[in-house]
């Protein structure tokens, strides 16, 4: 079997190929209302052929059932550019579902998974990154992901998380007070999500709603970037070698 390193890269490659592939169901799994038919567009793409974005790469962190999958996927559309989930890029890598590999494989090797999707989609051009709830926890993760660029992340609370949760098959859920899990675990991770370049809460939003939020917060993030360039000069670009598309 080839090295890790090289069946992510491969199973990278074969996700940028193809149509971003939007999540399953009409109200997925993370409980964010997709948009309608007849809702409003997003603009993504002018007249002209230019593509006027407030950034080509940013990541969305939270924990799970924040909405990560459903607003990337749409934040990706508005905006033109690629879509990586990157628990999908993990089972395709693996060829098991996420449960599957924390059971069979365990905790260990889906972390050694994800690390190394981590280093991969960082050297991503145009891209916006869906993130696994527990990847932006890992401080070598995080340090990667805030040098590339943008990190927003996405805030509900213990009760929304649970109602869009409860019926998932998710490991951290297999107890019997699963809520109280949540807020636990909520609780300890949040001045570590607090890290994160931007935050947006998605309780009872569709997603339009929250996609537009984050772009606006991006383009203010954006102008506050140029202004501190103007005035100290622009900060040195992190050292790696960036993927083409």
């Amino acid at each position: 079997m080839p090295p890790l390193s090289e069946r992510v890269q491969h199973a990278l490659l074969a996700l940028l190929a193809g149509p971003p592939e939007p999540p399953e169901g009409g109200e997925n799994e993370e409980g964010v209302t997709p948009l309608s038919a007849g809702a409003r567009r997003l603009p993504s793409m002018l007249t002209s052929g230019l593509i006027e974005r407030p950034t080509d790469w940013v990541a969305l962190a939270g924990f799970m059932g924040t909405g990560k999958s459903r607003v990337g996927w749409e934040l990706s559309r508005a905006l033109a550019l690629h879509f990586v989930d990157t628990d999908k890029l993990i089972t395709r890598v693996v060829g098991k579902s996420i449960p599957e590999v924390f059971a069979q494989e365990g905790e260990g090797y889906f972390r050694a998974c994800e690390r190394e999707v981590v280093g991969r989609v960082t050297r991503l051009e145009h891209a916006v990154i869906s993130l696994g709830g527990g990847t932006f926890i890992h401080e070598e993760n995080r340090r990667q992901l805030l040098g590339r660029g943008p990190v927003v992340v996405l805030w509900a609370t213990p009760e929304t998380v649970y109602q869009r949760t409860k019926h998932s098959d998710r490991p951290l859920l297999r107890t019997e007070d699963p809520l109280s899990r949540i807020r636990t675990l909520m609780d300890e991770r949040e001045s570590v999500y607090r890290q994160g370049t931007l935050h947006v809460h998605s309780d009872g939003r569709p997603s339009e709603e929250i996609v537009e939020e984050v772009i606006e917060r991006l383009w203010a993030w954006r102008r506050a970037q140029d202004t501190w360039n103007e005035l100290s000069g622009p900060r040195p670009e992190p050292e790696y070698d960036r993927a083409t598309d």
